[in-house]
């Protein structure tokens, strides 16, 4: 389903007193999961079904709200440990509202964690809400996913916004410095760029980068045009054989930086890494106008 479709079903089982206990919410992108929780969580707790403005929705929205907890394991793997955390404080009732909402963002439970997780899905309290964000609903146990109500979010193609193409911009001037050996302003841009921003910004430039690579691979197999994020996309030089494993890596040093690894260094990493792979092509993309 679609994120307003979504939104439209969960209010609608809110205002006739029918929401669950526990919900998978799978599929899409990772902001769209992290987005229908917090209307959720909006929803169940604002007085005036999640208007943004009151004090319970800023602190929803700003994530400091008491009675909401986001359990996010390293690597994304719940431990036992983690489990038992929130079994002993789920039985404490909420501070200020009527739910207390715990939300895992994981996408795999360890097997000694899984029946301790079971029970409290099974018997929670009346005012416990469990949600679960996961990309894929398969590396979860099935008696867990027959306890949870399950919303699948569609994916769909991101539009392509002037931000993506200033990102596409910064990336290949990051690679000319590394390819043209200027690797003193190469590491003074890194920092530079580093400096000031967030993670969620530095993994959201990334994420920008990968779409763009996903337009030069599928362009370059000749896949329909309208899979591309950039409709307009032109390939005027061949930056090399982009593959699916560089993107994972690539992929895989965002997911890194959910876990405190220094921002300078993964960015550092990501371009050697892509330079060293196409180290023996030019690299010289322009946008059709």
């Amino acid at each position: 389903m679609k994120i307003e479709e979504i939104k439209k079903i969960l209010l609608r089982a809110k205002e006739r007193n029918k929401i669950q206990n526990s919900y998978i919410i799978y599929g899409g992108r990772e902001e769209e999961r992290k987005d229908i929780a917090i209307f959720l969580s909006g929803i169940l707790n604002c007085e005036k079904k999640f208007c943004k403005e009151c004090e319970i929705c800023r602190r929803i929205i700003t994530n400091t709200h008491p009675d909401l907890k986001f359990i996010v394991p390293e690597k994304n793997i719940l431990s036992i440990n983690e489990v038992r955390e929130v079994k002993n404080d789920i039985f404490t009732k909420p501070y200020y509202n009527r739910y207390k909402i715990y939300i895992f963002e994981i996408e795999y439970i360890k097997e000694e964690a899984s029946s301790a997780f079971l029970k409290i899905i099974e018997e929670p309290p009346e005012y416990g809400i469990i949600i679960i964000l996961t990309p894929n609903i398969n590396f979860l146990l099935p008696t867990i996913i027959s306890r949870c109500s399950k919303i699948y979010i569609n994916y769909n193609i991101p539009r392509h916004k002037e931000e993506f193409e200033k990102n596409r911009k910064e990336f290949i001037e990051f690679i000319e410095l590394i390819r043209n050996k200027k690797f003193w302003d190469f590491f003074k841009k890194v920092d530079t760029f580093c400096k000031g921003k967030e993670r969620e910004e530095i993994e959201d430039w990334i994420e920008s980068i990968i779409f763009f690579l996903r337009d030069f691979f599928f362009y370059n197999k000749n896949f329909p045009k309208e899979l591309l994020i950039n409709k307009n996309f032109q390939m005027v030089k061949n930056i090399g054989e982009i593959d699916i494993q560089i993107m994972e890596k690539i992929w895989e040093i965002k997911q890194r930086i959910k876990y405190n690894v220094n921002l300078k260094l993964a960015i550092e990493t990501l371009l050697f890494l892509f330079y060293i792979r196409n180290s023996t092509t030019d690299i010289n993309l322009r946008i059709k106008v």
